[in-house]
């Protein structure tokens, strides 16, 4: 039963060890990765420093003159007549014989 127990009092501690070295690494990762990504949203000396939210700033940007868009298309004259071409005057009388021939037939 003691060596049982004495196991399990190791695995216990070595878990223990492995938890607080993953922690260390985990906080270390962190810290590191933060710095890069300071360091590289700065640049060197002389560049333009990045924006990490430009992705947000031009869809909110692009849904702006959207909007502005949509805006200016309500307030353009709408022109009169569907978008089919003027029929020319001789149409216009076949057609009109067309509905007389068949309103004479009984």
């Amino acid at each position: 039963v003691e060596t049982r127990v004495k196991i399990g009092q190791g695995v216990r501690m070595g878990w223990e060890r492995r938890r607080k070295w993953l922690s260390l690494q985990e906080t270390c990762f962190l810290a590191w990765q933060n710095a890069i990504a300071d360091a590289s949203r700065k640049g060197f000396a002389g560049e333009d420093e990045l924006q990490w939210d430009s992705y947000d700033i031009l869809n909110k940007q692009l849904k702006v003159q959207w909007l502005d868009s949509v805006e200016q298309r309500k307030l353009m004259p709408r022109s009169n007549g569907g978008k089919r071409a003027p029929k020319s005057p001789e149409q216009r009388r076949k057609i009109s014989q067309a509905i007389s021939a068949k309103w004479a037939d009984p």
